[in-house]
């Protein structure tokens, strides 16, 4: 037993050096998971397997909150483990990531059976991978709701199960915009069960609300001089030219992150000044003018300091393996966190995306441009980047005349 652990582990590490990893805290981190777990294997007098893997990982698990250095070294044992895993079973085929949340799914095995047929179906029908996550995870978590209130048949369910899913502590805190999106994909997820039979008797589609209280807010955009000192950035290392470039696309063009991180060297149409590519959310194709600093802090990159593999992805990891980026969220931050609130109140790529719209309505783009540009099918989609220019709100407002106020204290 102590002898195949041995040679799953030196069999396992000799895979991951051939992925291109090189990272000597990755494979200190590796040897050392190693190490632990074996000495667990033998006090417990049991072989190595995805289960007791994860028995041990529940054992050794420190208590919440976790310390930053906690949380590394947990990490490590539990890609540890499945890295072990997919090894012994013959999966381990490259370098991967191992999500730690997943969406909680029913026990039941007519609606588990339910879920991936509907799942199936949007896969068919082209919808994109993280609609149907989304889509997935409010029916996963309805038919949770309809085993903790004793359904557990779809045909046992009531009109009243519907509603009352939507009056669980959990939706008290969400912004009705948020209630409204699970309402949508409920509502779908209902319709399909309605399609194929299963719900022939009750319309249980039509149990779902319909009305929630729209949120208007003024959207938030970056200040022109936190617009200016962001395109003005000279990045001198490979990591920072990288992540400028990123955030470039983002700020001239309003490309959504899912398409930068998946943009590709053949998108790039560099004799004509155009990038085009299709957009991951909608799968409609996007054609977009090269500007000048775009392109210069594209091709900086790419010349010197992206690294000279096959993949044609443009934005790749700085050290090896070298992968395309995922999921990239945090990357704006580090641009972003020497700005005052006043300048930047957030700190993510969607403000840079909504800068740039704003700058084009401002400028008096057509809506119908603004909204192609930026990827939404609706064009008075972009209507609420009206609200961030201020010289044209003000000609929106109304006069007062009829109502003056009397009280001499409020004039």
């Amino acid at each position: 037993m102590e002898k195949e652990f041995e040679q799953l582990t030196i069999e396992t590490l000799e895979k991951i050096k051939s992925f291109g990893v090189k990272s000597k805290t990755v494979i200190k981190f590796f040897k050392r998971s190693c190490r632990v777990l074996k000495a667990y294997l033998l006090k417990k007098g049991i072989g190595f397997s995805l289960e007791n893997g994860q028995r041990w990982l529940s054992e050794v698990r420190p208590c919440e909150p976790m310390t930053k250095s906690q949380y590394m070294v947990y990490s490590s044992y539990r890609r540890t483990i499945f890295l072990l895993a997919d090894q012994q079973e013959g999966k381990l085929d490259s370098w991967r990531v191992y999500p730690q949340k997943t969406s909680a799914r029913p026990k039941t095995p007519e609606y588990l059976q339910l879920l991936n047929s509907h799942a199936e179906k949007l896969r068919i029908e082209g919808m994109a991978q993280s609609a149907i996550y989304f889509s997935m995870r409010v029916a996963g978590d309805f038919m949770i709701y309809l085993e903790s209130c004793g359904k557990f048949e779809i045909k046992a369910v009531e009109y009243r199960d519907v509603t009352g899913y939507f009056t669980q502590e959990s939706f008290s805190g969400r912004k009705p915009d948020g209630i409204k999106a699970y309402a949508y994909k409920l509502k779908s997820f209902l319709q399909y069960l309605e399609e194929i039979d299963v719900l022939t008797e009750k319309k249980l589609s039509l149990a779902v609300p319909k009305i929630f209280a729209k949120q208007e807010t003024i959207v938030t955009v970056l200040s022109e001089k936190a617009d200016r000192a962001l395109k003005n950035i000279k990045p001198e290392t490979g990591t920072a030219v990288r992540d400028h470039a990123m955030i470039m696309l983002a700020l001239r063009l309003g490309v959504r992150r899912s398409d930068i991180v998946k943009m590709r060297l053949s998108d790039i149409d560099w004799k004509n000044d155009k990038i085009s590519f299709i957009q991951q959310k909608t799968g409609i194709q996007t054609i977009l003018p090269m500007l000048t600093d775009v392109g210069n802090a594209l091709m900086n990159y790419i010349l010197n300091f992206r690294p000279q593999i096959s993949d044609d992805t443009i934005f790749l990891r700085c050290y090896s393996p070298y992968q395309k980026l995922s999921p990239a969220r945090k990357i704006p931050e580090k641009f972003l966190s020497g700005l005052d609130r006043e300048d930047c109140p957030q700190r993510g790529f969607h403000i840079l995306r909504r800068t740039c719209a704003t700058t084009m309505m401002k400028n008096n783009i057509a809506r119908s441009i603004v909204s192609a540009s930026i990827g939404q099918i609706d064009p008075n989609s972009v209507d609420v980047y009206l609200s961030a220019d201020e010289e044209k709100m003000r000609k929106c407002a109304i006069s007062l005349q009829g109502i003056e106020c009397e009280r001499g204290d409020l004039r």
